[in-house]
């Protein structure tokens, strides 16, 4: 509930005034759901190479993690505090990919699009949400990501998120900025 002031009517023709032309600031998250792959099939050639920018290799040379492990992962460079900030999900997110579901090689394609999207539109802080696996197994698409994130020029970094975010089922990630 918002607060009332008490203004006297000088005051109020004062603010009134100052405020003239000033319109009120919507917010809203953009939030990035793949399409089915049926319907992102690309229009023309130049939009299919955007998409073969990321070629992820099945070879994985990482150790295979829990599911209730956490990931992290930064390139040389990254300062602390932005690691930090990142880790304990401070920024603001700005697109969300949701892979529950999704083959390995559905995801795959989901995340290279996703990270052309980001790309083309300019965003830098992502939630790519992945699930935790099934039971005693291990979270098939946690490792994969592990491997295929490391892999994308565009990630700086990227960490397990927090419980209100989805917890070690879901990353944050950071994007290199386009000039």
């Amino acid at each position: 509930m918002r607060k009332k002031h008490n203004l006297g009517k000088d005051d109020q023709t004062l603010f009134a005034n100052a405020m003239r032309g000033v319109k009120k600031i919507t917010y809203s998250k953009e939030h990035y759901k793949a399409k089915p792959l049926t319907q992102l099939k690309p229009k023309t050639a130049d939009a299919q190479s955007k998409t073969d920018l990321f070629y992820f290799s099945d070879y994985e040379k990482l150790d295979l993690v829990d599911s209730d492990e956490t990931i992290e992962f930064s390139r040389p460079g990254i300062q602390h505090k932005i690691l930090r900030k990142l880790r304990l999900g401070q920024y603001n997110i700005e697109a969300k990919l949701d892979l529950h579901g999704q083959t390995v090689e559905q995801a795959k394609e989901s995340l290279a699009r996703f990270l052309v999207h980001c790309q083309q539109t300019g965003i830098r802080y992502v939630l790519i949400i992945h699930g935790k696996g099934r039971g005693h197994l291990k979270p098939i698409l946690k490792n994969k990501l592990n491997h295929w994130l490391r892999e994308a020029n565009p990630v700086l970094a990227f960490s397990s998120a927090v419980a209100k975010d989805g917890s070690r089922g879901a990353l944050y990630v950071l994007l290199r900025r386009i000039t």
